[in-house]
């Protein structure tokens, strides 16, 4: 669709439905929902440096298309300017209703494609808007790209996977790294020190265990199953893919590939969908991991499908011993009351991994490699205005504290601020500018 205002009437085709809905059903306020809006557009604008033609063309044909007057855009706009940083938890409404989440991702994905490209930092924003927004929602988060990207005619890869009930599986492992570079990768993983103690213990467990059978002695049987216990953003998810491929070098899986799925992926809608469901996703984790996130989320009401997906699982857990491993991960509550809510999950997970907090450096560690990856690097004022930050954040943090997830928000955070510091500047940047995080890039709350 070449026409800019076109594209921008379809973008928000839905917007008055939608709003409506809100308004009426959960007494949302209608200025904080289109304060959402305009600052998901104000950010993919910024994100990348100073708003372009294109990115401004498309900007005006939304605010035609969401029928905003130059005085209300003119508010909505002096609330923004207002803000002390552009800190992602302003999209309060969009995070407990997805519909909006959805219509937010779409225009702020059409708005980056709106110049005919997308760039890194563009994909990183766009990323952690589904992240922040649509976690538990990723089919709407493709749902939305898709839609976008429609508009645009847009061929460049796309950053959300196409999914529906499922997770896409890992592909099989097949490379040549050895045993030792496996747990050389667990090993020089920022923290963790008690999670890598206790797979080392295991691995040594399971070639001890070789070597007295290779000797025709007795051996002793173990539950490979796991519980990962910890906080968001503490790398559960990273560990567990290093697991498989360590198990695949022991022999002890044949492919070595992990599964990630949640309740979303488990459980149907009706009565006998559930256990297929399930089913079908357990054969695609055969000689591999399964990894059930926030698998607490199983446990509902009294006619509610998470407990039949329980059920099917414990069997299949059993007859699948020899070929399926599987990993449940959430907050450390939550899983201990699920583990104990069934007999056979508490026969079969017999081990917990705790993955504590990281300690402020391993936060500082995080962030660098952010840096690293995306070509910033930070002023020695700003490494100790981001020691204050990470101590104030450890301070004040509760039971659900982001860990990783919270530096790479922070992160994204940093260089919007840097964005909007360098837009200020009218002289020419230079590569050193474009690429130094100061000290005033960082916020204290």
């Amino acid at each position: 669709m070449a026409d800019i205002n076109a594209a921008a009437q379809s973008c928000f085709s839905n917007y008055q439905t939608t709003k409506r809905s809100l308004i009426s059903q959960h007494g949302c306020s209608d200025f904080e929902i289109d304060f959402e809006i305009r600052f998901a557009l104000f950010l993919s604008g910024l994100i990348d440096g100073d708003t372009n033609a294109s990115e401004r063309a498309f900007l005006q044909a939304s605010i035609s298309a969401l029928e905003w007057s130059p005085t209300y855009e003119g508010l909505l706009r002096s609330r923004i300017e207002k803000l002390p940083s552009y800190d992602l938890a302003q999209l309060r409404i969009a995070k407990e209703h997805p519909e909006l989440a959805q219509l937010i991702l779409r225009a702020a994905y059409a708005m980056a494609l709106s110049d005919g490209t997308l760039s890194n930092d563009e994909r990183f924003l766009l990323s952690n808007f589904a992240d922040t927004t649509l976690a538990n929602e990723k089919g709407r988060a493709a749902q939305a790209e898709s839609e976008a990207r429609s508009l645009f005619q847009s061929d460049s890869s796309p950053i959300f996977e196409q999914v529906e009930d499922t997770k896409e599986p890992s592909p099989e492992i097949d490379d040549n790294s050895t045993l030792e570079d496996e747990l050389e990768n667990l090993n020089k993983l920022i923290g963790l020190k008690e999670v890598k103690d206790e797979i080392n213990r295991l691995v040594h467990f399971l070639e001890i265990q070789k070597q007295r059978e290779s000797h025709d002695l007795k051996t002793t049987a173990l539950s490979l199953h796991l519980v990962f216990s910890g906080n968001p953003g503490t790398g559960k998810t990273t560990v567990a893919r290093i697991l498989a491929r360590i198990f695949k070098k022991m022999n002890v899986l044949k492919k070595g590939h992990l599964i990630e799925t949640d309740r979303m992926g488990l459980v149907g809608q009706y009565v006998g969908h559930t256990a297929k469901k399930t089913s079908e996703i357990i054969d695609s984790a055969l000689d591999g991991i399964l990894f059930i996130d926030e698998a607490y989320s199983l446990v509902g009401g009294e006619n509610d499908f998470g407990s039949e997906a329980i059920d099917t699982l414990v069997k299949r857990m059993e007859d699948d011993r020899d070929r399926l491993i599987v990993i449940v991960a959430g907050y450390p509550n939550d899983m201990d009351e699920f583990i104990s809510t069934n007999p056979g999950l508490k026969s079969r997970f017999t081990k917990t991994i705790l993955f504590s907090d990281y300690k402020p450096a391993e936060l500082s560690k995080i962030f660098q490699i952010f840096c690293n990856n995306n070509q910033y690097e930070t002023s020695n004022e700003a490494l100790e205005k981001l020691d204050q930050v990470f101590g104030n954040a450890l301070a004040n943090a509760n039971n659900d504290f982001g860990n990783g997830r919270y530096v790479r928000n922070l992160f994204e955070q940093a260089i919007r601020n840097q964005a909007m510091r360098l837009s200020q500047n009218k002289g020419e940047l230079t590569k050193k500018d474009l690429t130094t995080l100061e000290a005033a890039d960082f916020v204290l709350p």
